[in-house]
């Protein structure tokens, strides 16, 4: 342990050192560093000889016109070099995202790809390149106090709606299939005979506030027996693309899958639309002065209150 201490702490006098030896292999002359660091000649010497002196070698030859490397140097120059480049790469990113805005959007993984993706182009075209936007998707929502998020867009219940919150997507939910199903199985007389089909369901983690296939049923006054066992997914994505390729019945968010219906690729299996007092809600932290979240926000606030201008998901981007 007092060995590991003692070289971690030469590590740390040497650091500045091997950057400096870095430099001057790299230009093959102590002058050359001297201005990349902006320090004088004599200083980037009084490094190379401490560092010399530290490690108890010779790492360059004094030659007439610059240095160039003993064995001893080339073969340090061959570990030090990676990680200075690898070192210098993350500090020029770090420094990169602290001058450009970062926009972090925490959303479930059907509203990120059926609402957000489809609108991306148009936010870049407006907001232009200046603000970087992450999509943060997930199937459960952030914990209370996490701070991994600038705005976070989840199903929940209306009537817990924060101040400053927007409620984007009142959740309004149907029975969907493809017409090749549909014509196949039906017609599906009632939304009580769905009970009789094959059932796509949505895994729902605990924390999580969206419609479910039982709670859809008892929305319309629906009991009974299913006659076979659901097919679960854990995403989105895999339900929709499911009931496209004819496998069963899902739950279609209105809202959401409407691209997809208008280009025939679902349809409705029966009339009923479920409507709760939940949906999408968007929150953000309105005391935050950061200007980026803000007009993501308005933005997205804006696009959810004009339909029309909306951009529907299309089957290629599943």
């Amino acid at each position: 342990m007092d060995d590991l201490s003692s070289v971690n702490r030469k590590l740390g006098h040497t650091l500045v050192a091997l950057h400096a030896f870095d430099l001057v292999a790299r230009f093959g002359n102590l002058s050359g560093a001297a201005e990349a660091l902006g320090v004088t000649q004599s200083a980037i010497s009084q490094k190379i000889k401490g560092l010399e002196a530290e490690l108890g070698v010779t790492l360059f030859r004094r030659e007439h016109r610059g240095v160039s490397l003993t064995n001893e140097g080339l073969r340090l120059l061959n570990v030090v070099r990676p990680a200075m480049s690898q070192m210098g790469g993350s500090v020029a990113s770090l420094l990169e995202r602290k001058s450009r805005p970062r926009v972090r959007i925490s959303a479930d993984f059907s509203f990120s790809t059926f609402w957000l993706l489809p609108q991306l182009s148009d936010l870049r075209e407006e907001l232009g390149d200046e603000i970087e936007i992450q999509i943060l998707a997930s199937q459960a929502p952030p914990e209370k106090g996490s701070e991994d998020w600038d705005i976070k867009i989840h199903v929940q219940s209306f009537s817990t709606i924060g101040k400053g919150d927007v409620a984007l997507l009142r959740e309004r939910v149907a029975a969907v299939c493809s017409p090749r199903f549909l014509a196949e199985n039906g017609p599906i007389a009632s939304s009580q005979a769905l009970l009789d089909h094959q059932l796509l369901s949505l895994s729902k983690p605990p924390s999580a506030h969206w419609q479910t296939w039982q709670g859809w049923f008892e929305g319309l006054g629906i009991s009974g027996e299913r006659s076979k066992n659901y097919i679960s997914f854990n995403n989105y994505d895999m339900v929709t693309q499911s009931a496209i390729a004819g496998n069963g019945v899902a739950l279609g968010w209105l809202g959401l899958v409407d691209g997809l219906i208008q280009q025939n690729l679902l349809v409705q299996a029966t009339e009923d639309v479920v409507v709760s007092n939940a949906g999408y809600v968007m929150s953000r932290d309105h005391s935050s002065t950061r200007r980026g979240p803000k007009l993501v926000f308005d933005w997205i606030e804006q696009r959810a209150a004009n339909p029309a201008a909306r951009r529907a998901v299309s089957a290629a981007q599943l």
